[in-house]
């Protein structure tokens, strides 16, 4: 199919992943998308690359606001269950007699009788 018969979506697709050029809004700029590394150098190309885009604009960037949550999210509850473990050793650790501490320690170190007694 040529591409003056796809359709808007499908063109978008096309356009990015052959220029890549569309990239995440730094920390100074406003959320959003920007321009990427590859994006067209000059004004008018620009302006010619965001017409064939425009009308799936505002779908991809409300899909990368979805996957942005949504990562936020994820990385919030892995973040958790990370620090509820260490919690929990830290918690053991404290429980240990010396004995069991020092043999640990020289585990944890390769000692040469580190092996189970």
């Amino acid at each position: 199919m040529p591409p003056s018969k796809w359709r808007a979506g499908e063109r978008f697709k096309a356009q990015a992943e052959k220029k890549r050029i569309l990239g995440e809004a730094s920390a100074d700029q406003q959320a959003g998308l920007a321009w990427g590394v590859a994006a067209p150098d000059t004004k008018g190309a620009r302006d010619e690359t965001l017409r064939e885009i425009r009308p799936a604009l505002r779908m991809v960037t409300r899909i990368a606001q979805l996957v942005a949550r949504t990562v936020k999210r994820v990385l919030a509850k892995e973040r958790q269950k990370l620090k509820n473990d260490a919690d929990y050793v830290r918690g053991l650790r404290q429980k240990w007699e010396p004995e069991d501490a020092e043999r640990l320690s020289r585990i944890s170190l390769g000692g040469i009788e580190s092996g189970p007694k």
